[in-house]
Parts: C-alpha cells; sequence; structure tokens
C-alpha cells in the first residue's frame, strides 16, 4: 500500500498558495474576531484553520495504491519443423536437420521441464498445421513450411492458459501456398501485442554443402505471345550450388506437334543453339538473357528451359522450367517515325499491348542533333514491316532513299499513315518526295514550315471536336461501339488541340471524320483512301493522347488498333468469337487459376447477355465443369483442382438465344511438379532474426540452447497477473459531508456574533 499524490497544479505552487492563506487566516482573520469573547474566538480561529486544512488536501489530492500479484497457470511451447526441407542431410555427422532438431530438443528436456512450477511446457510438430505431441519423430512428411500461420495458431494453442513464449526450431525457409502463405513478420507482430516472445533455433544450412551439386532454372520470363517468323528471347536465371568451375550447358525445347493426335501433346525438342556457361563460385546465380530462337510456325507450344544436370546430381526435378508460347498468325508489324519530344507517341505506342500488333518505335532527334538519328534503309524495304506510321519528322530526316524505299513498299501492300505535326505533309516538305502520290491529300512545295513555331496559315491553331462523317459512321476505323452509341461515344471525346490545313483532297479519298470551325465550315481530319494494293490515310491532329487522359483508355487503344488493321488489311479477319485468357499459364502444384473470357460478335463487340460453358481436362482425361461468374462487365471463373502435375485443357464454349456463337476456344496450362519445400531447401535465418526481434525474444544457435534454457529461468516466464486498486482520499462523500458541516457551523457562529 502506497500514498500518492496528485496536485491540481505544480508542488511549489500549490504550498505557496497554502502558506499565503494560512498566513492571512493568522494575521487578519485573528484581528477580525479579537472583539469576541475568547470561547468564541478559539472556536471560529479552529474552524477557520480545519477548512483551510480540508482545502489543501483537495488541492493535493490525495491516493493510496494496493497491489495485489496472482500467479496464473502458463505454458510454453516448444515447437519443431517437420516439413521434407529437414530432411535435408547438411547436420555434423551427415544427421538431417529433423534428426538434429529432434536431439537438440530431447536433451533439452530436463532443463525445459525446471522452469517453473506453475509453468507448464508442451511440444509441437508443424508445417502447414500444427499438431501436439508427445514424442517427435525424426521423419520429415510435410509439404510446406508455413511459419506465419503457425504463429498465428500459438495463442490458440493455450486452453485458457497464459502462453508466455515459443521456442520455435526450424530451418527458417517459409515455403507455404494459400491459404497458409501468412506474412510471418506480420503474425509475429500479433504475438508481440499479446506479450508472447517467440526464440527461434536455427537449424541447417543457408547453402547446400560443396559436395553436393544441384542446378536449378529460375524466373522464367518470355512474352506469352509473339509472332511467327519473330525471334523468341528467353530471359532466366540458373541457380548453381556446388558447381564451381563446372562447365553447364542450357538449352530450350520446344514442343513439335507434327503427327501428333490433336489434344495430345507433342514431342519436346531443342531449338536455338544452346549455352555454355561457368559458374566460378560454389554458390552462384547466372542471369541468361540471350537464348533464342525463331518462331516458324503459328499455334501453341510448350516451351522449356533446362540446363543438363550433372553427373550425381540427387535432385533434377529443378532442372528445368516450362510455360506456354502463343505464336501469331497475321500479325501486324508497326514501324512509328516520331520526333522524341512529342506528346502523341507516349499514348500511341500503347497499341504496341494489342497481341495483333507489334509496334517498333523509332525516335526520331531533329535540328542540329539530326544527324545523329540511324535511319536503316533496311527498315524500308518491302516486307519489312506491314505499316508504316510518320509522324511530325521532316522528309529530308529521312533522306530520299529511304523514301523511295518507303513507296515502293507502299505499292507492293504496306499502309502509311501521316499524323499531324508542324513538320507533317507539305509543311514538312513531303510535296517533293516519293511518297507524296501514296497520300490521300494534295501537298504543295511551298507550303513549307519555317522553323519551330507554328505557322498558323498551315494549321488550325483552336480546339476541333472529330466526329464521324457520313461515311465514316459506318467504316470500320470509325465504329467505337453498337451503332446506336457510336456517335454519342465519339460526341463524349475531348476536342482535338489543333490540326494541319489540307488544301485539297484527291479523287477517291474518303473523309471519315472532320470537326467546325467557328463559321461553321468542316475542317477534315482523318482522310482514308484505297491506293492500288495498299490503303493510306492522313490524320490532320496529333493529340488523341486527350482522350487517354481524358479517362477514355480504351476508347483510344480502340480507335488506333482499328486504324492499324484496316491498313494492314485485317480489317475483315476479326479474333476469334469466342476468347479466354488465364492470368497464369505454369502453376504450382494445388495453386488455383484464375480464367477471363468473353464473346463478340463480327464488329468485335462484346456480347453481354452470351451463356458459356467452361471445361477443363486434367492430365489424366478426366473433364472438370467450371461455373462462371459474372463481376461487372467481366466474366470470370477460377480452378481449384490442380494437384495432379501435367498439362490441362480449357474449353470455352458460348451460346446466345440457344444458338452457338463460333467454334468456342481452346487453351493450355501447365501444373509443374516442382517440391516447393526441396526446390531450394537452403535455411533462411534472417527470417528468424526478424521474428525474435519484433516479438522480443532471441535468436539461439543449436548449441546454446541449454544456456538460453537456465537464462529463461532466471528471467522468470510464469505468468503473474498484477492488480492494483487505487483508493482516492479527497474525492469522497465523508469529506463534503465534512466541509459542510465546518462551514455552517463557522456562519451560525458568525451570524449570531453579528459577523455576517
Amino acid at each position: 500500500m502506497l500514498p500518492q499524490f496528485d496536485p491540481i497544479l505544480a508542488w511549489p505552487w500549490v504550498l505557496l498558495a497554502a502558506g499565503i492563506s494560512l498566513f492571512l487566516i493568522a494575521t487578519t482573520y485573528r484581528s477580525r474576531i479579537a472583539h469576541l469573547p475568547r470561547g468564541s474566538r478559539i472556536t471560529l480561529l479552529t474552524l477557520r484553520i480545519f477548512t483551510w486544512g480540508v482545502i489543501t488536501w483537495l488541492m493535493i489530492r490525495p491516493s493510496i495504491e494496493i497491489s495485489e500479484t496472482d500467479h496464473q497457470d502458463s505454458v510454453l511451447f516448444v515447437a519443431v519443423d517437420q516439413s521434407r526441407s529437414m530432411s535435408v542431410a547438411d547436420g555434423s555427422g551427415g544427421a538431417t536437420r529433423r534428426a538434429a532438431a529432434v536431439k537438440l530438443v530431447n536433451d533439452a528436456r530436463a532443463d525445459l521441464e525446471k522452469l517453473g512450477k506453475d509453468l507448464k511446457v508442451e511440444y509441437l510438430d508443424f508445417d502447414k498445421e500444427v499438431t501436439a505431441v508427445t514424442e517427435l519423430s525424426p521423419e520429415s512428411p510435410g509439404e510446406q513450411t508455413a511459419l506465419g500461420h503457425i504463429l498465428d495458431e500459438i495463442p490458440k494453442l493455450g486452453q485458457g492458459k497464459k502462453v508466455v513464449g515459443l521456442i520455435l526450431v526450424t530451418d527458417g525457409a517459409q515455403r507455404a501456398l494459400p491459404p497458409y502463405d501468412t506474412d510471418p513478420r506480420a503474425a509475429a507482430t500479433r504475438l508481440a501485442e499479446q506479450q508472447i516472445r517467440v526464440d527461434p533455433v536455427g537449424v541447417g544450412s543457408t547453402g547446400l554443402s560443396d559436395s553436393v551439386a544441384d542446378l536449378s532454372i529460375e524466373d522464367l520470363d518470355v512474352s506469352p505471345s509473339v509472332f511467327v517468323k519473330n525471334t523468341v528471347v528467353v530471359r532466366c536465371r540458373v541457380r548453381a550450388l556446388g558447381a564451381a568451375n563446372q562447365e553447364l550447358t542450357v538449352r530450350l525445347l520446344l514442343e513439335d506437334k507434327s503427327g501428333v493426335v490433336a489434344g495430345n501433346p507433342g514431342v519436346m525438342r531443342p531449338v536455338g543453339v544452346p549455352r555454355k556457361i561457368k559458374p566460378v563460385q560454389n554458390q552462384e546465380i547466372l542471369a541468361l538473357d540471350d537464348l533464342t530462337f525463331v518462331a516458324q510456325e503459328p499455334g501453341e507450344f510448350k516451351l522449356s528451359v533446362e540446363v543438363l544436370p550433372l553427373e550425381g546430381e540427387p535432385l533434377t526435378a529443378n532442372n528445368s522450367q516450362t510455360t506456354f508460347l502463343q505464336v501469331l498468325s497475321g500479325g501486324v508489324n508497326v514501324a512509328y517515325f516520331e520526333a522524341e519530344f512529342r506528346d502523341e507517341h507516349r499514348f500511341l505506342r500503347r497499341i504496341d499491348e494489342s497481341p495483333d500488333i507489334q509496334l517498333d518505335f523509332k525516335p526520331i532527334r531533329k535540328g542540329k542533333l539530326g544527324a545523329k538519328t540511324r535511319i536503316e534503309l533496311d527498315w524500308f524495304k518491302p516486307g519489312a514491316y506491314d505499316v508504316y506510321i510518320i509522324g511530325s519528322v521532316p522528309a529530308s530526316l529521312f533522306g530520299p532513299e529511304a523514301l523511295k524505299q518507303l513507296a515502293e513498299s507502299v505499292r507492293q501492300g504496306a499502309g502509311l499513315l501521316m499524323i499531324g505535326g508542324s513538320h507533317s505533309f507539305g509543311p514538312g516538305g513531303y510535296a517533293d518526295t516519293p511518297i507524296a502520290d501514296s497520300l490521300p491529300v494534295v501537298m504543295r512545295r511551298t507550303e513549307r514550315q519555317n522553323g519551330d513555331d507554328v505557322d498558323p496559315t498551315l494549321h488550325h491553331l483552336a480546339n476541333l471536336q472529330m466526329l464521324p462523317t457520313q461515311a465514316g459512321l459506318s467504316h470500320f476505323v470509325m465504329r467505337l461501339d453498337a451503332p446506336p452509341k457510336n456517335k454519342a461515344v465519339w460526341e463524349s471525346l475531348p476536342a482535338l488541340r489543333n490540326a494541319n490545313r489540307f488544301l485539297n483532297l484527291k479523287d477517291g479519298a474518303v473523309v471519315l471524320g472532320d470537326a467546325r470551325d467557328e463559321a461553321g465550315r468542316k475542317i477534315p481530319l482523318l482522310i482514308a483512301q484505297e491506293f492500288g494494293r495498299s490503303r493510306t490515310m492522313a490524320f490532320a491532329a496529333d493529340s488523341t493522347w486527350r482522350w487517354y487522359l481524358g479517362g477514355h483508355h480504351d476508347v483510344h487503344q480502340r480507335f488506333w488498333q482499328q486504324v492499324v488493321l484496316w491498313l494492314a488489311h485485317k480489317d475483315t479477319q476479326g479474333d476469334e468469337a469466342v476468347w479466354a485468357k488465364l492470368d497464369l499459364r505454369r502453376l504450382r502444384s494445388g495453386q488455383p487459376v484464375n480464367l477471363t473470357f468473353g464473346a463478340r460478335d463480327a464488329d468485335k463487340r462484346p456480347i453481354d447477355d452470351a451463356a458459356f460453358t467452361i471445361e477443363i481436362t486434367d492430365p489424366e482425361g478426366k473433364k472438370h465443369p467450371v461455373t462462371p461468374q459474372r463481376s461487372g462487365t467481366e466474366n470470370l471463373a477460377r480452378f481449384f483442382e490442380t494437384r495432379m502435375p501435367g498439362d490441362y485443357r480449357v474449353h470455352v464454349s458460348a451460346k446466345k438465344n440457344g444458338e452457338p456463337i463460333g467454334l468456342g476456344t481452346e487453351l493450355r496450362f501447365l501444373v509443374y511438379d516442382q517440391d516447393l519445400e526441396l526446390h531450394n531447401p537452403a535455411a533462411d535465418f534472417a527470417l528468424l532474426e526478424d521474428i525474435a526481434r519484433i516479438t522480443g525474444g532471441a535468436t539461439v544457435a543449436p548449441h546454446e540452447l541449454p544456456a538460453h534454457i537456465k537464462k529463461l529461468s532466471r528471467l522468470g516466464l510464469n505468468a503473474e497477473v498484477t492488480r492494483i486498486t487505487r483508493i482516492l482520499l479527497w474525492d469522497q462523500w465523508p469529506l463534503f459531508l465534512v466541509c459542510v458541516l465546518l462551514w455552517s457551523v463557522e456562519w451560525y457562529i458568525r451570524k449570531r456574533r453579528g459577523l455576517v
């Protein structure tokens, strides 16, 4: 029981106030009652001093604290990892990590049992789940190490007892799949809030022994879709352990479907040139970014990267990684030339995200730096590209030979588009070039731009709202939505900023989009024409980026994709009526896969009321129906039955009003048999250090465990509950009655003596 004080002001001020008031009572109040009889004087002075004492008591606000301590039954858990990574024999004398951990705990049992009479020690086995045990087995069958999940489970195992700590014996590497992949550091933070300390004991090696070789392919990276006859670039990392100064061979394998019955996997055959690498250290990661081959045929193919195993390598399942590659036929290759400082190219180039279009951006430097821009004549040879887009680039920067080659490519069927700018069309000096005949607008040599300042006689300097013309409303390029909504979509787009003035249009040219000036006159903006075997366009504006920044991302992309497809004669070659996409084409066993799918009509507009049927065939040929779901404007499905390694086939079909939409679509994904625990079995002591730091525990080396247990014994782990009761001595009703009594009696006496 301890006295406590909580004065209303700082102590010096309280003492000063009490002293001054007592001095005034002793001096002024005594003279005030000096004429009264002695008995009355003593009584009043005594009452006034008692009142002073009560007020001073209230100012210092005294209280007393009474503390009581109760001992509560508590529990300390000792959890030992039993996942398969604990079967790695990197311990002393060739012992497995699990065997070393079990021996360590068994040797420490006697010391653990002496930690306290009110403390119970319980033993746990864990992998992705936790199990209470009395005896620890040397077996380690667990498929996952879910450290975060286990830490979250610990408080639930106390069964009414206070959990005071956890001794965690493990190699420290979290290897878990959903729903067991809880972040260990976040789980440790939750334990710290409950005052549960974790003392990790790390077992195992952070790298395999020098005498054990292990090669693995990691981080396989390849574009999921490429164009036929194009070079495929594959990137990966080779993790080489125990292979110092040994020559390793890395090669690509591509599925060969020739002679294979439809629906069956093909034979994996080497492609490209194998790479030879030689690690110089015993533990090394080598990055490869130059594995290449040329895609010869369209279709979907399985692609693998493999590092050939070394003699005696114990684990070879991780020597390769496999994914799927979609080789597209009929893709459009686009060359886009633009001044590198222009805004339009940063958004127009996004059409390269379409699997049907591959855009090569060629930035052009102007002025004095123009000579540094390297123009390759091979870019303009017939067959090099399907479509050419030229922005605000003076004709002089290309040179006559390049433009002559370009004109020949256009005559042989390549599409050509020139977009607006101060150095486009006539102002850019194209009136006297070989491509002047190809473009749908008339240009003259007198239109030349002088300097970089925009000439108002050659350009419309205003905001121009482009809308489809009557001919444009039904044209493929201008079709942004269904016919009843198409015009409204165009009207909702932000206005374009400025545009080139065209002197005249050529015979056969069609205006697809125009705007109106302040006087209501038509300003042609987008003009198209059929030019022999090719198609060409002139677009007077160069600010469609305003659409993108205005929130019309899809419209911007759709417009430019349709421009390119029309120029390449691909407007009649639509995509499949039913399409599907997988979020992953390569999954671990047990990992769910997400599917997005849809259907579209002949004009590539989405069919929102289609009814879908989804069927997934596993490697054994068993068919699994999957229920489609609708989320907003998307059709989604999720498949969980991926335990069996191998190839899975997805078939999506659709109907509208009971009638099939197209032929449906098929695609594949791969579930690989990678041992989550043994793919990279190195221990991770850094994670254990973080867990200990967060929870206020300590990392313990195996040989230090006995000393650490003695330290815990000195600290005392028994849970104590301390209850503190505080009694306020100034905020009580008896004190209130005393105040009332003192003031009343004094007032009565003063009233009787004529002092009131």
